[in-house]
């Protein structure tokens, strides 16, 4: 495996993560924020989970993908 490899893999995990998120969100009818961006697998801070419902990407990368 090369490095993209692992980035790929490391990606499709927290995506999974997310989504696993979502669907027991959605089992107790509220929206679930993720607890690491799905871009680059850092922390979010709890007072952006908080601030934002159902937020998926820390500011760096928010703020890139805008």
């Amino acid at each position: 495996m090369d490095f993209i490899d692992h980035l790929t893999i490391a990606q499709e995990r927290a995506e999974q993560r997310f989504v696993d998120q979502r669907l027991k969100g959605l089992k107790n009818s509220r929206v679930i924020s993720a607890t690491e961006c799905i871009e680059c697998g850092d922390p979010i801070p709890k007072a952006r989970q908080q601030a934002i419902k159902g937020v998926q990407r820390c500011v760096p990368c928010q703020s890139l993908s805008e």
